[in-house]
């Protein structure tokens, strides 16, 4: 049943496809989320634990961070602050997935500057969706800095 929510994706065809990093403690999980952003044509990276997540951030270029919330050890928002604390992370965008759907844990999202709150169980293709937006929209974002840097330095010669 889910590879017929795949087919809805957009591959990524003429860029590099998007990297992922996948961050949840539960095996079957993260087997299953990596699956299926890998059908989808991106590169699903897996980080198991909070200080593996930021030690990825810092050896791969990640368009897109997936993370669920309740864990044991560093917690999802522990690893949201240390990640906006990190001057190369801090633009990446966190999706955050969790079965808590109360406005604590909403609220102490937002003020992290959590890009997306998803609800458990996750809709295959809203995931998809949300991921595509966010790495359009920072694939533009960086075009639109390469630009202006040209505009500038042409200016200044």
């Amino acid at each position: 049943m889910l590879d017929s929510w795949i087919h809805v994706t957009r591959t990524f065809k003429t860029e590099p496809p998007p990297t992922v990093l996948v961050v949840d403690d539960d095996f079957d999980t993260m087997d299953l989320l990596t699956g299926l952003l890998a059908k989808a044509g991106m590169v699903a990276l897996p980080a198991y634990d909070g200080q593996q997540c930021l030690e990825r951030v810092n050896e791969v270029a990640v368009d897109v961070i997936v993370l669920d919330v309740m864990r044991p050890g560093m917690d999802s928002f522990e690893i949201c602050a240390a990640l906006k604390r990190m001057l190369a992370a801090g633009s990446i965008p966190i999706i955050l997935l969790t079965a808590r759907d109360d406005l604590d844990t909403r609220l102490a999202a937002m003020r992290l500057g959590v890009s997306e709150f998803i609800l458990k169980p996750v809709r295959v293709r809203d995931l998809l969706a949300r991921i595509r937006v966010h790495v359009e929209f920072n694939r533009k974002a960086r075009e639109m800095d390469e630009a202006l840097n040209s505009l500038l330095e042409a200016g200044s010669c």
